[in-house]
């Protein structure tokens, strides 16, 4: 280790202030961003644990958090509970057991321990409890509804006294961005009413948390004449007529290309006649009754003797009679008025400059025609009735469409092109510092110049080169170089001359010279056949700015 820092400072000692700053900064950004990247890679993934938390119980379970030596996070004002994701499934369960979420509804195990002595107003109002319970637990299982209470209004049974209704009162908690139907409505009433003994739908009201009254029994609808029902039942229809033709119209003239609006006028009228005819032409006899009488008058003294007969005939006559109850029919579609309004073609045509000009194009009278004959199937329309069908074709105004369309294209293309700013950014920014880095290596690289021996002593360039570089072990001071390398310069073909004459002819100067670099040579020569491992690490010294220049 201490070799390895040895290393680095010598290294980081060859560069100039400015070029060490720079590595620095460089060293550190690469450090900053390796250890975020560490960090972020290590970072457990947080999930919810509980929403929509009251203050008191997102206290304490923030205080079991702290205890237990949790992570866990806190968002949407202290209303929102965040923790790791391998710990939420026991936290849930650990919170739920505990009593900190949620409510722990009663139903009938009130009555698993009954305690000996109770009177008669506490086993009512347990069993009323458990009543209420029961039913909480069946609407929490509807979806759309997060919580629910239910109060319910038992009247005792006295003797001699007609029996009184009940009445119930429901509040519902909704799930955010959720609303419960009439049709859903009603059917909770009607299972709360169908749960409890002499309790109707009429008396069961239902409210939401913020104070919404969502439904009143139908006592209110008998007063209005069920008028709700009746418009519900009109726009239905309407709604129906109107996708029907949509449908058909997406075909011919493609979509957004058509509106329809359609108006049903019915007949909500109960009648109800009974009607008794008689056809006095047709007699028919009911029942008839005769009754005889007879009688004898003897008259003794003149020896006389008479009869007398008389018959009455009662005959009951019944005229021929027709019974009829009619009962009209109610909600019966008397008339219906459609209004269809079509948009027209367009087509691309070469304008006066010679551009092409997207034009557009109205609907010919043939297709206007076909178009109200289709209409008029589809609804059903009837001449007796008084059926209206308008069909228009007139310019649909889309400028607002358009002027949208390349609202949202243009901020497509800003963020596209913020994208590709961002990206090119970073490549940028990544070519400078590789440049940056690699001009900096080669200058330091080019500063490094290695000794060069000039006659009988080794001459160091005055500009600092070789700095830094240590003297191998057991060379004599003054002796530090390359000897077995040479100048370029100095690299130059040599005559064969005889060695004697050559001697002779330098001067005593140069001879001594040449003799203290012989001599000077052979001391290397000898230095490295006793030391080569200390030879070879200063030859690798010396070649390694030269590699990294290349």
């Amino acid at each position: 280790m201490t070799q390895f820092l040895d290393l680095v400072g010598t290294i980081f000692r060859r560069y100039s202030p400015a070029q060490r700053a720079v590595l620095a900064t460089v060293f550190v950004i690469l450090l900053s961003i390796t250890i975020s990247l560490v960090l972020w890679a290590n970072r457990p993934e947080f999930v919810i644990l509980y929403s929509d938390l009251d203050s008191r119980n997102a206290s304490k379970i923030v205080a079991d958090l702290q205890g237990g030596k949790i992570r866990y996070e806190i968002e949407d004002g202290g209303t929102t509970i965040l923790v790791p994701k391998e710990n939420a499934s026991e936290l849930r369960l650990k919170f739920i057991d505990a009593g900190y979420v949620g409510q722990i509804i009663s139903g009938y195990d009130l009555f698993d321990d009954q305690k000996l002595g109770m009177t008669s107003f506490m086993q009512q109002l347990n069993m009323r409890r458990a009543l209420e319970g029961e039913l909480t637990k069946t609407i929490n299982q509807f979806p759309g509804v997060m919580n629910s209470r239910i109060h319910l209004v038992i009247p005792e049974g006295k003797l001699f006294e007609k029996g009184e209704e009940g009445s119930a009162s429901i509040v519902l908690s909704l799930l955010p961005g959720r609303f419960m139907s009439k049709s859903q409505v009603k059917g909770i009433a009607a299972l709360v009413a169908n749960s409890v003994e002499g309790l109707n739908s009429d008396a069961v009201v239902v409210v939401d948390t913020e104070g919404n009254l969502l439904s009143s029994g139908q006592g209110e609808e008998v007063v209005m004449g069920a008028s709700g029902s009746q418009w519900d039942l009109r726009h239905n229809i309407e709604r129906k007529l109107e996708t029907k033709i949509e449908r058909l119209l997406e075909g011919i003239v493609g979509p957004q290309n058509a509106m329809v609006e359609v108006s049903v006028e019915m007949n909500f009228e109960k009648i109800e006649r009974t009607q008794e005819l008689f056809d006095p032409e047709n007699v028919v006899v009911v029942s008839e009754e005769r009754h005889t009488e007879s009688s004898i008058n003897l008259d003794t003294t003149n020896n006389v003797n008479t009869s007398n007969e008389n018959e009455n005939v009662v005959t009951n006559y019944e005229l021929n009679k027709t019974v009829e109850h009619f009962v009209a029919n109610t909600g019966v579609v008397i008339r219906q008025t459609v209004a269809v309004l079509i948009n027209g073609s367009y087509g691309d045509s070469e304008g006066a400059d010679g551009k092409v000009v997207r034009e557009y194009r109205p609907r010919s009278n043939q297709e206007i025609t076909q178009i109200r004959a289709l209409v008029q199937s589809a609804v059903g329309y009837s001449v007796d009735r008084g059926d209206i069908v308008e069909v228009q074709n007139i310019q649909f105004d889309k400028s607002m469409i358009e002027d949208d369309k390349a609202y949202f294209e243009a901020i497509a293309g800003h963020e596209m092109q913020a994208g590709l700013i961002n990206k090119g950014l970073i490549v940028v920014g990544l070519l400078v510092a590789f440049f940056v880095v690699r001009g900096l290596l080669n200058s330091v690289s080019s500063e490094i110049q290695l000794p060069v021996l000039i006659g009988g002593s080794e001459s160091v360039s005055e500009q600092g080169a070789f700095q830094g570089q240590p003297a191998a072990p057991g060379l004599p001071q003054g002796q530090v170089g390359n000897p077995l390398m040479s100048p370029p310069s100095a690299q130059e073909p040599v005559a064969n001359y005889d060695s004697d004459d050559f001697m002779a002819k330098l001067s005593p100067e140069a001879q001594a010279k040449l003799k203290a670099k012989d001599k000077m040579t052979s001391e290397v020569v000898e230095y490295s056949k006793e030391n080569p491992e200390d030879t070879a690490k200063l030859l690798r010294t010396w070649m390694a700015p030269m590699q990294g220049s290349r």
